[in-house]
């Protein structure tokens, strides 16, 4: 009986696990609060309304782009560009011109520190991108 509690707790330990991490498309695993942090340059998909990843924590001296995949079906068929305008919070990097539907829009993220955003035509739409000395995104990275 004993026996079967402790695979039991194992069981569940493993699930509850699996469930604090996810990948995003580009195969990097983020952890709890939809976090990345890569020495790579990253996309941030605009879809459904929302930025995705929401929170991102990249290197200094890294891009992050964001890619508007954002429509709506027609009436009668079709789709329509659903517009998005990404907008720092506190003035920290300049705003992008509205971006329709597949239109790309890039910034280099060169300062540490924690740099707030949004959607200007849709202010709900929130994200954060923060930026972590280059030495510290290989410690984090190894953990």
């Amino acid at each position: 009986m004993k026996k079967y509690a402790i695979l039991g707790i194992c069981v569940i330990t493993a699930v509850l696990m699996a469930g604090c991490t996810q990948t995003t498309q580009s195969g990097q695993t983020a952890g709890l609060g939809n976090h990345v942090i890569s020495a790579a340059n990253q996309n941030v998909t605009v879809k459904n309304y929302q930025f995705d990843p929401q929170f991102l924590t990249i290197p200094q001296g890294a891009n992050v782009t964001w890619i508007n995949q954002d429509s709506s079906s027609g009436a009668y068929g079709g789709s329509t560009s659903i517009q998005h305008q990404i907008t720092s919070n506190n003035s920290a990097f300049a705003q992008s011109p509205p971006l329709n539907t597949g239109d790309k829009y890039t910034v280099q993220f060169n300062q540490t520190g924690t740099f707030p955003y949004h959607c200007a035509i849709h202010t709900y739409m929130t994200g954060t991108i923060t930026v972590v000395a280059r030495n510290a995104t290989t410690t984090a990275a190894a953990m």
